[in-house]
């Protein structure tokens, strides 16, 4: 996994390039439904780790937080297959006090779209596991973030 801008995702965005195992794929040979959330949860941890530079585990060993999804949505386009690359994006939809809207899409780096994944995740503290408000210093890397890709 890593930083990619080639391909139909814009040079600004975060984007991760993987290619499909044979074993995050059905009978169909096509790729098993769950694996799509794995594909944006992952890409979500990376961004997480490269763009904000807190990785999850310090998030909660060290911080005291945590980002739990609270809502996942997904739409298939079409299904990549075995040994097929698929580029994931991520874009920051909407941001609240302790919220937070991904929206983490799948192609083939030429156009062709595999998937769209919606996820909000809520920060909380750790252990009482209650609502937090985002820290100044992430959000301003969010909104950083935000405005390198044009969205606000």
């Amino acid at each position: 996994m890593g930083k990619e801008t080639g391909g139909s995702a814009k040079p600004s965005a975060f984007n991760v390039t993987r290619r499909v195992k044979w074993g995050d794929c059905d009978p169909a040979g096509i790729i098993y439904t769950p694996r799509v959330l794995d594909y944006a949860m992952e890409t979500l941890e990376a961004w997480n780790r490269e763009v904000l530079g807190v990785p999850w585990m310090k998030l909660n060993w060290e911080m005291s937080m945590g980002w739990p999804t609270v809502r996942a949505e997904m739409d298939f386009l079409a299904a990549p297959a075995p040994d097929e690359d698929v580029v994931t994006e991520l874009r920051v939809e909407q941001v609240g006090r302790s919220s937070i809207t991904f929206l983490i899409t799948g192609d083939d780096g030429n156009g062709r779209a595999f998937f769209r994944v919606k996820v909000t995740s809520c920060l909380i503290s750790r252990p009482a596991f209650k609502p937090t408000p985002i820290p100044k210093s992430l959000l301003e890397r969010i909104h950083d973030y935000r405005k390198v890709c044009g969205e606000a």
